[in-house]
């Protein structure tokens, strides 16, 4: 392929990043490339809960409300061809595949952790601010539990996060009356405005801070992946293309992470399984043995932890092999496999229809 590669992205420090470094690895296969950035209805809606904005347009229901708003318009200059290939966050793609688009590969993932970052206010009142880094890292989560519940600066003052499932998992955890508030914007405006304490803490993901090499144990603190389940995909970087770029797709199924693959088909099974939209709060992550879920929806909770078995797994490496490890072929197959009836009937026998739409599936 003799032209440039155009890589679709949005422009902000993350997204950017994550394009980077898909040219870089496009560029050693002896491809030119250059960036694209582009502007997403997200990115415009700052003060909006984007749960609450629904699109007057013909666009696809996935696309016109939610985490959709993040990729619309880069998936629209895909189709338009006026660019080639697309990169995302994977939490951000909607379960639902684009009609005439194909997620060819997903590079290798990053920490799925959430981390919690506190305001000085907050590190003051804990006599946090004067811990060395490394005490501070080996901080337990009960220990810090204990001190953020006996803070009322913490307690009180306003907690940033837009995700539902952030949310859902800090009353959980941590109190039920937590003043819990929306904090929108790039990675860089969160932390200015939590460290000029409007905040008394936020939540990002510590993919994103690492990446950015913002990630800072003297005010930072990842929380057990067992109880703060994140986002399903969270720390994978999707490779997006036309559907009908066969020689593309191929090339760019090359460079796909085989394990990460796996995991995040697994997770975004569930998330297929469970009816997941943005009026849901859902939280999957699978470590290559047990998977974590976590659903709510009108003030109820359902949860559940199990361990796939290896054979399990050796099925679903069969049909990713089949599929010439392409990514968007392969999740079409094992959305309809048996191990997806195996998940699917331990959700509704752990009632899992209480709050999501996981019964209407039929196979």
């Amino acid at each position: 392929m003799n032209s440039i590669i155009q890589i679709a992205t949005r422009k902000s420090p993350l997204a950017l990043w994550q394009a980077h470094t898909t040219q870089k690895l496009l560029i050693d296969m002896g491809l030119s490339v250059e960036i694209f950035p582009v502007v997403t209805t997200g990115d415009k809606m700052q003060k909006s809960q984007l749960a609450d904005v629904h699109l007057n347009s013909a666009e696809p229901n996935h696309l016109s409300t939610g985490k959709g708003l993040f990729i619309k318009e880069i998936q629209e200059a895909l189709l338009a061809k006026q660019a080639h290939v697309a990169v995302h966050s994977m939490k951000d793609l909607p379960v639902t595949q684009t009609e005439g688009l194909s997620v060819a590969a997903v590079l290798p993932r990053a920490a799925a952790r959430d981390v919690l970052i506190l305001s000085p206010m907050v590190l003051e009142q804990l006599g946090l601010n004067n811990k060395s880094e490394g005490e501070l890292k080996n901080l337990t989560f009960t220990k810090l539990k204990a001190s953020l519940l006996a803070c009322d600066k913490f307690c009180e003052n306003i907690i940033g996060t837009t995700s539902t499932r952030r949310q859902l998992l800090l009353r959980k955890h941590l109190k039920p009356d937590l003043n819990l508030q929306i904090l929108r914007g790039n990675v860089d405006t969160r932390l200015k405005r939590l460290r000029n304490n409007e905040f008394a803490a936020i939540i990002l993901a510590e993919a994103g801070l690492e990446r950015l090499k913002l990630m800072s144990y003297k005010e930072m603190f990842a929380l057990p992946l067992n109880l703060f389940i994140p986002a399903t995909a969270q720390g994978v970087i999707a490779v997006e293309v036309a559907e009908a770029n066969q020689k593309l797709k191929m090339q760019i199924a090359q460079m796909c992470c085989h394990k990460t693959a796996i995991n995040a088909a697994v997770e975004r099974l569930v998330l297929f399984l469970l009816g997941g939209d943005c009026h849901s709060s859902i939280g999957v992550h699978f470590d290559g043995d047990n998977l974590f879920v976590i659903c709510g929806r009108d003030g109820r909770t359902k949860e559940l932890n199990f361990s796939i078995n290896k054979q399990e797994l050796k099925n679903m490496q069969n049909i990713f092999a089949k599929n010439s490890y392409l990514y968007s072929d392969f999740f079409k197959d094992i959305c309809f496999s048996e191990s997806a009836k195996k998940i699917h009937n331990l959700l509704i026998e752990n009632n899992f229809a209480d709050v999501s739409d996981v019964n209407l599936i039929k196979f």
